[in-house]
């Protein structure tokens, strides 16, 4: 929340929150805000077990004067006295959810280290999620909890100020296949092309393939996968900074994307893409995600080839392939690697907020009980996810509206809204008018510049909500400490 603090370890039950003066620090006087603590008192024979999963179904409640919004669920949480979730009491208030055990559940995927359930790709599924079997995957439930507590320290302290957080939009495209006549002689391509006529009925995808048979294979100017200057415009004319993450070792053949990093062609895309401003990152290829030897070379090889193109960043990121990852494992790799940040988590087969919230966070090792430097932006939609017929197939129409839900959501709470979309993926006109429209939205609430403070559109908010930028370290950190 931006505010100055201190953590006092006692012999109790829950947690209580006390404001003090600044001639005392004296805590022991004063209204107070108690919150129970459950997932934090799991004996240690219980940790990471399935007893110690929230109990479905989840309870729910109303929130005060907020009819016709929907209820808020209880991750872990006990009701007070009266058996309401929020009770004015002597000397206070009290909130009957386990905040920071709730965040830690969230933030950290505790579930991924205890449910064993996993797709054909080895993927946690979202439909084992609680968020989905409890039908919140479409709410930043977590930004949702420490709103609550705002609202409520406010009652109690009204003199309290929060620092205002600037909101922020991050499009990324992996760059799997930049063209599509890499790694493909001409009888590849023309089974590609029919297939795409006869068994998709993709006459446009179809013909722009053909094209490609009788054009110079070189002149990758008119290849349907070259959209890098196309992406590269919309996000410029939107104020916006794309990031583009490259593979740079093949661990599964066919899999791994169809070129090689250190290609004269690729060596120009990156310097093209750094000298417009854009970010260049890192997708480790299909079986690294535990693979800490392969994540560290393959990241050391994209710096050695960014060096040698005099392209200097300051901070270096980027996502598994495939959307690979395990819990916590990856993210240690990934912080052993070197890397500052990592964008995977999405779920695979549902957009939404898999880890409950829309900011960038500090990641935390559940196995070590370390907090990491590596941080975490959670994805919230990518095009392969709303479009694809195995996942959720929806429409052009349904994958705007879907992607705007998302968008909207963040700017609540002035938070981050990621999307990823596959430079490949533009192959239809219908696409490109869809990711144009999503560019024109986002250009239009921005005043056309992120970059030059500009805010996107907030429906609703008073003054006192404006700043609703809460710190999510100290959801992590703090609590975790209690268990060491």
């Amino acid at each position: 929340m931006g505010l100055a603090y201190n953590v006092v370890y006692e012999e109790r039950t829950g947690t209580e929150l006390r404001l003090a003066s600044d001639s005392s620090d004296d805590l022991s006087t004063g209204p107070r805000l108690r919150m129970p603590d459950i997932l934090l008192q799991t004996p240690d024979s219980l940790w990471l077990t399935p007893s110690s999963l929230p109990r479905r179904p989840l309870n729910r409640f109303q929130l005060p004067g907020a009819e016709g919004v929907p209820l808020m669920p209880v991750i872990y949480g006990q009701p007070g006295g009266t058996g309401q979730y929020i009770e004015s009491e002597q000397g206070g208030i009290y909130l009957g959810i386990d905040i920071f055990g709730s965040s830690l559940f969230m933030l950290a995927r505790y579930e991924e280290l205890v449910i064993r359930d996993r797709d054909r790709l080895d993927r946690f599924p979202a439909k084992q999620s609680l968020a989905y079997l409890e039908s919140f995957l479409h709410r930043p439930i977590i930004n949702e909890y420490v709103e609550l507590l705002w609202q409520l320290m406010k009652q109690l302290w009204p003199e309290l100020r929060r620092r205002l957080r600037e909101p922020n939009i991050r499009i990324s495209h992996d760059v799997d296949f930049p063209y599509y006549v890499y790694g493909r002689n001409r009888l590849r391509m023309v089974r590609d092309i029919l297939m795409d006529l006869v068994r998709r009925g993709d006459i446009e995808s179809s013909w722009k393939k053909a094209k490609m048979l009788y054009k110079a294979r070189r002149n990758l100017a008119w290849d349907p996968y070259n959209t890098f200057s196309w992406l590269m415009d919309l996000s410029e004319q939107a104020g916006i900074r794309s990031a583009f993450y490259f593979i740079t070792e093949e661990t599964k053949p066919g899999i791994d994307g169809n070129y090689a990093i250190d290609d004269p062609v690729i060596q120009q895309l990156l310097r093209e893409i750094h000298t417009r401003g854009h970010e260049i990152g890192l997708h480790p290829s299909y079986n690294t995600y535990l693979n800490p030897a392969r994540i560290h070379s393959q990241f050391q090889k994209l710096k050695e080839i960014a060096a040698a193109n005099d392209i200097t960043q300051q901070s270096w990121g980027g996502r598994q392939h495939y959307l690979r990852w395990r819990a916590p494992d990856t993210w240690q790799f990934w912080e052993d690697a070197g890397l500052q940040y990592d964008s995977t988590l999405s779920f695979a087969d549902r957009a939404g907020f898999r880890c409950g919230v829309c900011y960038e966070y500090p990641v935390f090792n559940l196995r070590t009980g370390q907090a990491l430097a590596l941080r975490e932006r959670p994805l919230l939609v990518m095009d392969q996810t709303i479009l694809h017929p195995e996942y959720m197939g929806l429409t052009h129409e349904q994958a705007y509206e879907t992607i705007r839900h998302f968008y909207v959501e963040c700017m609540k709470y002035r938070g981050d809204f990621t999307l990823l979309w596959h430079n490949s993926q533009l192959l239809k006109s219908s696409e490109r008018d869809v990711y144009r429209k999503c560019l024109e939205m986002l250009g239009q609430r921005t005043g056309g510049s992120l970059s030059r403070g500009n805010e996107p559109e907030r429906r609703g908010l008073n003054s006192e909500q404006e700043g609703r930028g809460i710190s999510l370290e100290n959801c992590l950190s703090d609590p975790l400490e209690r268990r060491a």
